[in-house]
């Protein structure tokens, strides 16, 4: 099993690995999340850049609601795909794996972060300024930032680890 740990976070991705024993139900659950992975600028950065530090042309309040909307989907794939209906170990299900993220890495930072930012946002900055200069203006941005960044690494990271496993069509076609 992979560890990745990076800032503040870390995860054990405890994935089930190909063995013959995989059904349609498990390739499918993959899917779903590799889709949602790939496509979300907010969760996993840009392809192109493999530190996950580009927030360029982002408007991080968006990119909030994006990531919390991930919470969410990640959420209802748990549901679609419950551990007693895929094969193999029920302990290193990618439905467990999920829920480990969720609580380890997105509720934490998720907690830390979308309250305080979205509070300054709305109540406490400048709405005159430019909305990219406006948001550079947060007192904590680069503790912010720097933890988006973690998550963000530590999200690609399991992204790849599901290409791999599953043998996925990478859409993104970059590896870390």
């Amino acid at each position: 099993m992979a560890t990745f740990s990076r800032g503040t976070f870390s995860i054990n991705l405890g994935v089930v690995r190909l063995d013959g024993q995989l059904s349609d139900d498990d390739r499918q659950c993959a899917w779903e999340l590799y889709v949602e992975l790939s496509t979300r600028v907010a969760v996993t950065g840009k392809q192109s850049d493999p530190e996950c530090k580009d927030f360029s042309g982002e408007l991080y309040i968006e990119s909030l609601n994006s990531l919390h909307a991930f919470f969410q989907e990640a959420r209802n794939i748990m549901r679609r795909f419950p551990v007693g209906k895929i094969a193999g170990d029920h302990h290193q299900h990618l439905g467990v794996m999920i829920s480990n993220v969720m609580s380890d890495v997105l509720r934490p930072f998720l907690e830390k972060w979308q309250i305080r930012y979205r509070h300054w946002w709305e109540d406490q900055s400048n709405p005159r300024l430019c909305p990219m200069e406006r948001q550079k203006a947060f007192p904590e941005h680069d503790l912010f930032i720097n933890d988006w960044c973690s998550v963000r690494w530590l999200m690609r990271s399991l992204q790849n680890e599901i290409v791999k496993v599953y043998s996925l069509v990478d859409v993104g076609g970059q590896q870390m």
